[in-house]
């Protein structure tokens, strides 16, 4: 098993790093918005926020495996209940993925959220995305909802996933 280390990240002080990995995971980020990533990306891992929430609530991470980053992962504290948090993206180096990377970012993401007594960890996954949906409900995501492209929205369809931390936890102590 690959022994990652999740660290903070800062626009100020990982925009270049976030970059220079969401274009060697271009696959994914042109799936999601139709085009290459650039700094509007980025800006947008650094800062976008869930409806009614704070920038203080997004918890970037760099995913590390030793000195090279392998990925990247961004949480927001908070949304949609105050003791959930939502994965808004978690993009890995396509040099990495089919190792158990991405295993080993929600074993650290679990064990953070368990930490923080949070009660469940959502995210939505793009409809266009199998390879992706594959992987959440290997992790123990379970189907939440369906959220339907709207007029206002980028065009996706996508089904938002649930994983209950709490239950999760009690389960592992009997």
């Amino acid at each position: 098993m690959p022994q990652i280390k999740l660290m903070p990240m800062s626009e100020a002080e990982n925009s270049d790093d976030a970059l220079d990995l969401a274009l060697r995971a271009a696959d994914y980020v042109v799936l999601e918005v139709g085009h290459l990533p650039d700094e509007d990306f980025v800006r947008d891992f650094f800062r976008a926020t869930p409806p009614d929430l704070g920038p203080d609530c997004l918890m970037p991470f760099a995913v590390m495996d030793g000195q090279a980053m392998a990925g990247m992962v961004c949480i927001a504290r908070g949304y949609e209940y105050p003791d959930d948090w939502w994965i808004g993206l978690m993009l890995l180096d396509p040099a990495y993925r089919g190792r158990g990377i991405g295993r080993c970012v929600m074993d650290a993401i679990r064990d953070m959220a368990h930490l923080e007594n949070v009660a469940s960890i959502k995210l939505a996954v793009l409809c266009a995305n199998a390879r992706g949906l594959k992987f959440w409900l290997r992790e123990g995501f379970e189907p939440h909802r369906f959220a339907p492209a709207t007029p206002e929205s980028d065009g996706h369809d996508r089904i938002v996933l649930k994983f209950p931390v709490r239950n999760a936890r009690q389960c592992a102590a009997e």
